[in-house]
């Protein structure tokens, strides 16, 4: 399985877990010339802007570690692009993280969800 076919099973694994705990996903692969957003939920009235990292093994790190103060900027900047879009700048929003680690069988070994990972000021 490829990295591109790694990635979309693991945001289709976050979708999922999110949908179960009561986030009602708006947008996937939400697109701008910067970038791109995995998913956009909404969650008890937020926005929530949430980037998955999937990942077979540790062996070039964490996942977590690939989610560094550039990638957060860009994220943010893509989250503005959005909330202008739809004229949102009075509703809460937040960014979280969502981890997931599968083995090559495509059994989930763990979904680690870190809410609050970074905010819109880049702070955290």
């Amino acid at each position: 399985m490829g990295n591109i076919n790694i990635g979309k099973y693991g945001e289709d694994l976050a979708c999922k877990y999110l949908e179960t705990k009561g986030y009602k996903i708006k947008e996937r692969n939400y697109r701008t010339f910067l970038g791109e957003i995995d998913i956009i939920s909404e969650y008890k009235g937020s926005i929530i802007f949430v980037e998955v990292k999937t990942r077979r093994s540790d062996k070039f790190g964490y996942p977590e570690e690939a989610i560094n103060f550039n990638k957060q900027q860009k994220i943010i900047k893509n989250a503005l692009c959005y909330l202008a879009k739809y004229h949102l700048w009075k509703t809460n929003c937040c960014f979280d993280v969502i981890l997931v680690s599968i083995s090559n069988q495509k059994n989930v070994k763990r979904i680690k969800h870190i809410r609050n990972a970074f905010y819109l000021d880049g702070e955290k």
